[in-house]
């Protein structure tokens, strides 16, 4: 083979490289801030997100064990050119549940254009529930 088939190989790598790193640093969006607020009878839940190519939307999902994660809901990604968007959702059904201790865990799933997606960390929040409204919730569920 020659030097010049070899240059060309070697530059053609090197831009390789370059593209998939562009495309993995750019593709999808990167989470700079996700946190939790309890409140009474509701976890607010706030993030935001740079980058934001090629994203779809968010699942929010709550565990009760930090294991078993199930969905909440999906926000669709918002379509503004700023550099940074805030997002915020209202967990208004954490008065459903009767988990020992009322910790509740939330995470985000990063849902891309091309189907892949990841995941951000997992946070955790304790909010303050009303005893009242948590029965009146569990009687509700009972006759669904």
């Amino acid at each position: 083979m020659g030097q010049t088939m070899m240059k060309r190989r070697t530059f053609s790598l090197a831009i390789g490289i370059m593209l998939l790193g562009w495309i993995w640093a750019y593709a999808g969006g990167k989470i700079t801030k996700f946190n939790l607020e309890p409140g009474f009878n509701r976890v607010i839940i706030k993030w935001e997100v740079q980058n934001e190519t090629g994203v779809k939307g968010y699942e929010i999902q709550r565990s009760f064990n930090n294991n078993d994660f199930s969905k909440l809901d999906f926000v669709k990604a918002k379509t503004t050119t700023e550099p940074i968007k805030k997002y915020r959702y209202v967990d208004k059904t954490v008065f459903k549940t009767s988990t020992g201790g009322r910790t509740f865990f939330y995470r985000l799933k990063i849902v891309n254009q091309d189907g892949s997606f990841s995941y951000s960390k997992v946070e955790h929040v304790t909010p303050t529930v009303s005893s009242a409204r948590q029965t009146w919730g569990m009687i509700k569920a009972m006759f669904r």
